[in-house]
């Protein structure tokens, strides 16, 4: 298969795109075919180059693609020869052309979302290689799905034929944004330049760059709040009820039913699936829980709300030294981890040995030891007025349903690791303080990737950004990132809570930990609201108080996956036994 995208550029106002392809791809054995998907459509590559002109200065950026370290790139179909060139200009016509060329069989197919090699492909990727590494010799934590595919198609296994090519990320074809010429003054208003993009505008004026990028009118942007007549939620609440997703008595709380169906039977249910918010509406849709009336959850979805945004990119040998070497300098890398967790530290530690990053572990907060909540006050890593009897029996109340949660213990413990290793980082004063959690395999190409994200995508006011974010929520300021927003649609009483959901890779500006944990303590640690013991809703909670940015779990793969190994969190809340220590 042969495919040629060719993208005009006229000005900055105007944005003409001609979209070329000859494919052979994804053909039936009768001789149907099907174009391929391995660059995206129209939509998403006119998108991407949008948010990449955001500069009216001229840039060039021309890569040869070549071999790259196999030890670390496994899985990963390098093509040879492979250029990329991009140019775009004030007032001036340019044209960014590329030319990539798939080798793939012609009678390839990669699985589908439901199918019975997708579900296979994803439980080897999660739990099969870690409880079974006997059965796939070849495959690593790493892996991609399309390499574990090829596997189980070699072995006849689920069902699965052989796997197209992985999908390219369309972002990469018009380069980097234009870095200022003039060197940035260090002070609180102009950060580091290595650790942000001071081209990239910040969440206030990124849309409506966007928009006049892309001819699209900002004023046309879906509203946050998704508002619905009172007969559409009564619809949707009598199908919650009859699905025993909610009681009858829940009614009285009168919150929006049909986005709760969404999220539940969309999101929570799908929760190890790479969707976009338009696929898992279609899911709550059939089973008869949501309104079809059109709502983003993210806004400006075609920005970065794509599985593609998540793909691959050849890097070369000269990207990857120079990623290699700002990670050094600039990342310090924690995992937090429970003294207890043999098993797990083994895991990651040769995942991460493996893709030669290095790192330290930080205990994690075992609740079940008899001191540990007094050491954590001590520690200062838990408030000394925290009350906990309060807020379990505030848990425990109808309203909240955390009934069956149990007890909240294993989730002040989650929280008080993550804040000790927040200080750890903030300690060791490195730019840039990335904590994974231990049940995470990074993808095998993370360090470019990290080093784009932040260098290209980030804007400079950022604090936080979560590498992995389930149910995202907010609005799209880049192809690969989302500015986090409180979710408007839930009531403040119950932490806003069901979206945003991850905590398992996330990078913090070290210097910003301090005023970030000044926010987010107070919201975590209230008696009243213990749905906020959640790392991740809580910030959430309060995104329009903290500038935080979010990856969408919807790109594949991204930057990492989750492992099949349990919740040490709810264990400790529920003394449930798959968790794997």
């Amino acid at each position: 298969m042969q495919m040629v995208l060719r993208f005009s550029v006229v000005g900055l106002g105007m944005m003409s795109i001609i979209y070329e392809a000859a494919s052979q791809e994804n053909c039936d054995d009768d001789g149907a075919c099907k174009a391929s998907s391995a660059i995206g459509d129209a939509e998403e590559a006119s998108s991407s180059i949008a948010l990449n002109l955001l500069s009216k200065k001229d840039v060039t950026e021309e890569i040869e693609i070549g071999p790259e370290d196999s030890s670390v790139i496994e899985g990963n179909s390098v093509q040879n020869g492979m250029k990329q060139k991009a140019s775009v200009g004030d007032g001036l016509e340019k044209v960014a052309e590329t030319s990539i060329v798939n080798t793939a069989s012609k009678h390839c197919r990669t699985a589908l979302f439901g199918s019975e090699c997708y579900k296979r492909v994803v439980w080897v990727q999660r739990v099969g290689i870690m409880e079974q590494p006997e059965w796939y010799p070849n495959l690593l934590a790493t892996s991609s799905f399309e390499k574990v595919q090829k596997e189980l198609h070699n072995k006849k296994e689920g069902h699965c034929d052989a796997p197209c090519a992985e999908e390219m990320d369309p972002s990469v074809v018009s380069g980097p944004n234009p870095k200022p010429e003039t060197p940035i003054k260090l002070d609180s208003e102009h950060p580091f330049p290595e650790i942000c993009n001071s081209a990239v505008p910040t969440d206030t004026d990124a849309i409506p760059a966007a928009a006049e990028m892309a001819q699209q009118d900002p004023k046309q942007a879906t509203s946050a709040l998704w508002t619905l007549p009172e007969s559409d939620l009564d619809r949707c609440f009598d199908a919650l009820v009859a699905k025993k997703a909610v009681d009858p008595e829940d009614r009285k709380y009168r919150r929006n039913w049909c986005w709760v169906g969404l999220k539940e039977f969309g999101c929570h249910k799908n929760i190890a699936d790479r969707l976009g918010w338009a696929e898992m509406q279609r899911l709550s849709l059939a089973a008869g829980v949501t309104s079809n009336a059109t709502y983003h959850p993210i806004q400006k979805p075609q920005v970065c709300d794509k599985r593609v945004f998540g793909g691959m990119t050849d890097w070369s040998q000269s990207a990857w030294s120079r990623a290699r070497s700002w990670f050094g300098q600039h990342v310090n890398v924690y995992v937090l981890s429970l003294a207890t967790g043999t098993m797990r530290r083994t895991s990651i530690r040769t995942v991460l040995e493996k893709l030669r990053i290095p790192f330290q572990f930080v205990d994690g907060v075992d609740m079940r030891k008899p001191d540990a909540l007094e050491t954590a006050k001590r520690e200062g890593l838990v408030p000394t007025n925290y009350n906990v009897e309060k807020a379990q029996a505030e848990a425990y109340k109808p309203s909240n349903g955390m009934g069956a949660e149990g007890s909240i213990m294993g989730t002040i413990g989650c929280a008080s690791g993550h804040f000790r290793a927040q200080n750890r980082g903030f300690e060791d004063s490195k730019d840039i303080t990335l904590v994974f959690e231990d049940d995470v395999a990074p993808e095998a190409d993370f360090i470019p990737r990290l080093w784009r994200l932040v260098r290209e995508d980030l804007p400079c006011d950022w604090q936080i950004v979560s590498l992995y974010s389930r149910c995202a929520f907010g609005t799209c300021v880049s192809p690969h990132l989302t500015r986090v927003r409180p979710d408007v649609n839930e009531p403040a009483w119950r932490c806003r809570h069901g979206v945003n959901w991850g905590w398992q890779g996330v990078a913090y500006r070290t210097t910003e930990i301090q005023n970030l944990q000044r926010v987010w303590k107070p919201a975590i640690f209230n008696e009243m609201t213990p749905r906020c013991l959640d790392l991740d809703v809580a910030l959430a909670s309060v995104s329009d108080r903290v500038r935080f940015y979010a990856v969408p779990s919807s790109q594949s793969p991204g930057f990492l996956k989750e492992m099949g190994l349990g919740s040490a969190r709810w264990s400790i809340n529920t003394n449930d036994t798959h968790y794997i220590p």
